[in-house]
C-alpha cells in the first residue's frame, strides 16, 4: 500500500508528463498495448500485410456471398475471426520455435545438444530458426510471462474457434431461411426501398 507521501509524489510527477506531441508519437503510443494481437481491436496488426488481408477478405466474401445486411455483418465477422484464427496458429508455431531456440522449452536442451554433438559433425544438427521469424512467438512468451504460454494460446484459439463456428452457423441459418422463403427477401427489399 502506498503512503500518503508516495501518492502526492506520484500526482506531482503525473502533472509533469506531457505524453507524445507529434502525430507519429501518438500513433506509436496507440500500439503500446498490442502484444501478440489475439485480442487486438484492429483486424490487422503491424506484422501482417494489409494487402494480404484485403485479398483474403475479398475471397471469403465472394465465397460467402451475403445477400442481406445481417448476412453481410455476419460474413464480415467470419472474415475477421478466421483471420485471427490463422494468426493464432502462426503465433503458436512461432512460440514453440522461440521456446526451442531460446532453450526454455527444454531446460536440458543445452546439455543434450553438447552430449549429442560432442563427437558428431555439427552440420547434421537441425537448422536454427531465424530470429526474425520468431517475433510473434517471443511477444507471446513475454506477454504471458512464460506462465503456461502454450495453454493460454490454446485458450485463445478455442475461443476464436467457438466464435467462428457460432457465427458460421448463424450465417448458414439465415442463408437457408432466405433460400427457403424468398418472399421474405422481397418484403425486406420493399421495406428498404
Amino acid at each position: 500500500m502506498a503512503t500518503e507521501a508516495q501518492i502526492r509524489a506520484n500526482q506531482r510527477n503525473a502533472k509533469k508528463s506531457t505524453g507524445p506531441r507529434t502525430s507519429e508519437g501518438k500513433a506509436a503510443v496507440s500500439q503500446n498495448a498490442v502484444q501478440h494481437g489475439l485480442s487486438a481491436r484492429q483486424t490487422i496488426i503491424s506484422s501482417e500485410s494489409q494487402a494480404e488481408f484485403d485479398l483474403y477478405r475479398e475471397r471469403m466474401l465472394s465465397e460467402l456471398a451475403p445477400a442481406s445486411p445481417m448476412e453481410s455483418m455476419l460474413a464480415e465477422r467470419i472474415v475477421t475471426l478466421s483471420w485471427r484464427l490463422k494468426r493464432a496458429g502462426r503465433i503458436q508455431n512461432q512460440t514453440i520455435d522461440a521456446l526451442n531456440a531460446d532453450n526454455t522449452f527444454d531446460p536440458l536442451a543445452k546439455l543434450k545438444q553438447s552430449l549429442l554433438f560432442k563427437n558428431h559433425d555439427q552440420s547434421q544438427a537441425r537448422p536454427s530458426t531465424s530470429a526474425a521469424n520468431l517475433t510473434l512467438g517471443r511477444m507471446a512468451i513475454k506477454d504471458f510471462a512464460n506462465a503456461r504460454v502454450l495453454d493460454r494460446l490454446l485458450m485463445y484459439e478455442r475461443r476464436l474457434e467457438h466464435s467462428l463456428y457460432k457465427t458460421l452457423l448463424e450465417f448458414q441459418r439465415l442463408n437457408l431461411i432466405r433460400k427457403l422463403h424468398p418472399e421474405r427477401e422481397m418484403s425486406f427489399n420493399q421495406l428498404t426501398s
